[in-house]
């Protein structure tokens, strides 16, 4: 009856132990599912960090394309009408040698 009880008492401490591991397990394990859903959610900040930049830097993009054909035509409007004086210079000047 005496070993009976110590078998029982010796169980009780393996399955305290064995409980006392598990929880710590758990503990341990809580923990780095807490540091991993920070991790997410900071990449989830940086992502749409990245993605609000992201689009800054495509509209500024358009703008500056935008900028870019007005200067274009500019200065293409800019060198016909040059052209188109000199045009009228040469045919003035035309003129006056046949008068």
């Amino acid at each position: 009856m005496k070993s009976l009880i110590e078998q029982i008492g010796a169980k009780s401490r393996q399955l305290h132990q064995s409980l006392v591991t598990e929880r710590e397990r758990v503990r341990s394990m809580t923990d780095e599912i807490n540091r991993l859903n920070t991790e997410i959610s900071d990449f989830k900040n940086q992502k749409k960090a990245m993605e609000e930049e992201l689009q800054s830097l495509r509209s500024e993009l358009s703008q500056t394309r935008e900028q870019v054909q007005v200067q274009a035509v500019s200065t293409n409007g800019v060198e016909i009408d040059v052209l188109v004086k000199e045009i009228d210079f040469c045919i003035q000047q035309l003129k006056i040698a046949n008068e």
